[in-house]
């Protein structure tokens, strides 16, 4: 049952709670569901926490900053809590809402797949734009803070070349590992219970 589908027949369900037969099924569901909603508690109390922390990084070596420096950093840090605070704010609703419902029926069940697939496709688009933030602040503080003393816009073509190519594949490297921490984190945490939620509707759908 791929998204659109899952979607198109939670939308035609009636609004009549029908009980299907086989409660059992639902009731298996509800242990992955308390898992996600744990699971949420937790993310949206850390990332809030781990925001916080961010904004005290410029106190770090703080004679060392300048005021590009800070500016730059203030600029970075204003766009993600700004995307920050978007994206929690949807997963909050999904949080609540999710507490408002009782699961003792297909239609239910449908829209908690539902809503928790579209949540774990805006999580890791989340997690993708802190990423490319992240990298990008940090190669400009690279930059910023070199203390080799070397130009990297006035170096030789040769060396400027080599320069790159290790930055590329130092780059390369550091993105893959994150992506694959990142599904890693998204299937432990979130995807292994969308998949059983789903295999339940899978299993009430052939009855």
């Amino acid at each position: 049952m791929n998204f659109d589908k899952l979607k198109e027949q939670w939308n035609q369900e009636s609004n009549e709670v029908s009980l299907p037969q086989n409660l059992d099924k639902i009731k298996e569901a509800h242990n992955p569901i308390d898992r996600v909603r744990k699971n949420m508690k937790f993310d949206l109390i850390s990332q809030a926490v781990l925001t916080v922390l961010i904004g005290f990084v410029p106190y770090i070596k703080r004679n060392e900053w300048d005021f590009q420096s800070i500016s730059i950093f203030a600029l970075f840090y204003v766009l993600m809590v700004g995307f920050m605070i978007y994206y929690t704010l949807k997963f909050y609703r999904f949080y609540k809402q999710s507490y408002n419902l009782s699961y003792d029926s297909r239609k239910n069940l449908m829209w908690f797949a539902y809503e928790l697939r579209l949540f774990i496709e805006l999580y890791r688009a989340l997690t993708f734009i802190m990423m490319f933030l992240g990298m990008a602040l940090g190669l400009y503080f690279g930059m910023h803070f070199n203390t080799t003393g070397q130009d990297i816009f006035h170096l030789k073509d040769a060396d400027f070349l080599k320069l790159f190519g290790v930055l590329f594949f130092m780059v390369a490297f550091l993105l893959g590992l994150v992506v694959i921490f990142m599904e890693f984190v998204i299937n432990h945490y979130y995807g292994k219970y969308y998949k059983k939620i789903k295999n339940i509707l899978n299993q009430l759908d052939e009855e």
